[in-house]
């Protein structure tokens, strides 16, 4: 496993690093543009600082899944499958690579985030609203929240970052399988879009499955009862809460595309 994630980390370190580059630099240009305090120049500028700190993790979720799906179904994919590897490895090294990146991607926007903060308040006075809102909201859940709940807190965001990958990279597989192949870029496309309605749907049964959402109990946050359905229907305002019926559905789901994907590239991807 660890030759085959020193072997992503060559062929996409220039990519990701030049992703990386870029973002630093774009989150830079706006910040300095955001200095400027000129009423038009600046709001440009923090748009495109925020911006470039936002789109970081997508970005370079997206050239890693064409990397994929080039290095496992297009013209380099013959070299890789051939590789004297079970089929399962080569993918499981993909995906945690895959992962590992988004993580120390998401660190990273983190950091950009808080570093062009300043320098936009020093000139217009005004905190940077998405950097403001992340501590005020941090800062608003370590108060009203147990350790456990500030862990589970800060894992289900992880999960929620890692889980786009491991779609991408189902959709790059099975729509990479006869017949549709034949179709090019054209099959991954149409298997994400179907992923992306049958989570829809998974996550709408979810919320009747479980009518469970976090919520205020006096001065501390806890698991209260949320019936969403019931709340539409009588058509009343809607509670201070959210609703965690998503969160199933989405790890459910996505543990089927790891297996489907896994199954996939055992059966018909792997030669060994």
């Amino acid at each position: 496993m660890m030759t085959l994630l020193k072997h992503e980390f060559i062929q996409t370190r220039a990519m990701l690093a030049l992703t990386a580059g870029a973002a630093l630099l774009v989150t830079l240009a706006g910040s300095l543009l955001a200095a400027t305090g000129w009423p038009a120049i600046s709001q440009i500028g923090i748009a495109v600082a925020v911006m470039a700190v936002l789109g970081l993790v997508p970005i370079a979720q997206i050239l890693l899944v064409v990397r994929y799906w080039q290095s496992s179904y297009g013209r380099g994919g013959y070299l890789t499958q051939t590789l004297p590897v079970k089929g399962s490895r080569i993918y499981w090294a993909k995906m945690t690579w895959a992962w590992l990146v988004s993580l120390v991607g998401t660190v990273l926007s983190l950091g950009m985030g808080l570093a062009a903060s300043p320098l936009i308040t020093l000139s217009t006075g005004e905190p940077l609203t998405v950097i403001t809102s992340l501590r005020e909201g941090w800062a608003q859940l370590t108060q009203v929240t147990p350790a456990w709940g500030v862990a589970a807190a800060v894992v289900t965001f992880a999960v929620m970052i890692l889980i786009w990958p491991t779609q991408y990279f189902f959709a790059a597989s099975i729509g990479s399988q006869a017949p549709l192949n034949r179709w090019g870029i054209g099959g991954p496309v149409v298997i994400y879009f179907a992923v992306y309605i049958a989570v829809q749907i998974v996550t709408f049964a979810s919320f009747a499955a479980l009518p469970l959402a976090i919520g205020m109990e006096g001065d501390r946050l806890g698991l209260v009862r949320f019936d969403l359905f019931a709340e539409m229907a009588a058509g009343s305002s809607p509670a201070q809460v959210m609703p965690i019926g998503f969160v199933p559905a989405l790890v459910l789901t996505t543990a089927v595309c790891l297996v489907w994907s896994v199954r996939s590239w055992q059966r018909r991807v792997s030669l060994v």
